[in-house]
């Protein structure tokens, strides 16, 4: 999985604008993907940093600078999503998250049974001209990926659903689907955009659940990796000719005496470092 706790994706909070100021706190309990229904794929264009930033030079240099002086950072903007998706100055594809993961966005707004943007985090991906199949493949796989991350982090189950009243709204969902469930207004996006690569949000729901299966795979593997490790660095010596020949004539003295006895069977039971700690008593007791 891409994203961690120890890699987080880029922040650039958007603190100037009404929707950062104005909005609350939710519960978590999705995400909803929009695109942006514009030929633009810069990041820059929509994510700004705020002047007072810490780190503005930084993100500037990143993001590179929006001279139209139209991106979403700014009070006038009465929408605000928690991340966009889309290219930095030097071309390469990523995630800027510009608000924290549990601000309600404003992003899809009211349909007849209520509003996705009550409880289901919010991305923007940055639309090409809809007939790049190398950037369209990199901004999805980086849908897939910050979803997979928020899904660990919030305990999201990809394939679940919400029921708002009578209706069940999936934990991952668009734009689109938004409106035909009365959770939002009619926009078009994803939907507009992803049948031409052959995807549709079953997908996404599919291939967030083999990120999310993958990660716990590889957490498994490190796991038994790590116990294999101490098993190698502290075996488990079972008989006297099995100890160190270091160790070996103090381990059977205090077997002898019955001081170490073994886990029973004729075993031995000791690993290296119940030798070295017993050996090491035994040589401190015979100074004092």
């Amino acid at each position: 999985m891409k994203y961690s706790e120890k890699n987080k994706p880029l922040v650039c909070m958007q603190t100037n604008s009404t929707c950062y100021k104005n909005t609350y706190k939710m519960r978590v309990k999705g995400v909803l993907w929009h695109s942006t229904g514009a030929n633009n794929p810069n990041l820059r264009r929509y994510v700004q940093p705020s002047g007072g930033d810490k780190n503005y030079s930084e993100l500037m240099a990143l993001l590179g600078r929006n001279v139209n002086g139209n991106d979403w950072n700014h009070i006038y903007m009465d929408a605000g999503l928690n991340c966009w998706i889309g290219k930095l100055a030097d071309g390469s594809v990523t995630t800027v998250q510009t608000m924290p993961w549990d601000y309600a966005p404003w992003g899809c707004y009211q349909g007849w049974n209520g509003s996705c943007n009550d409880g289901w985090i919010q991305f923007e991906i940055c639309e090409d001209g809809l007939s790049d199949r190398a950037y369209f493949e990199k901004v999805y796989r980086e849908s897939c990926e910050i979803t997979a991350y928020l899904c660990k982090m919030f305990g999201i189950d990809p394939h679940g659903s919400i029921k708002v009243g009578s209706t069940a709204v999936p934990t991952i969902l668009c734009h689109k689907d938004s409106y035909r469930l009365g959770m939002g207004s009619d926009h078009a996006d994803v939907l507009h955009w992803f049948p031409k690569f052959g995807k549709d949000m079953a997908a996404a729901r599919n291939d967030v659940a083999a990120i999310l299966k993958r990660e716990k795979e590889d957490d498994d593997m490190t796991a038994a990796e790590v116990k294999e490790i101490i098993r190698k660095e502290n075996p488990t010596y079972n008989t006297i000719d099995e100890v160190p020949s270091y160790w070996r004539a103090d381990i059977k003295e205090l077997v002898d005496k019955g001081i170490i006895a073994g886990t029973g069977g004729g075993k031995l039971g000791l690993t290296k470092s119940d030798c070295k700690a017993a050996v090491l008593a035994k040589r401190i007791r015979e100074k004092l």
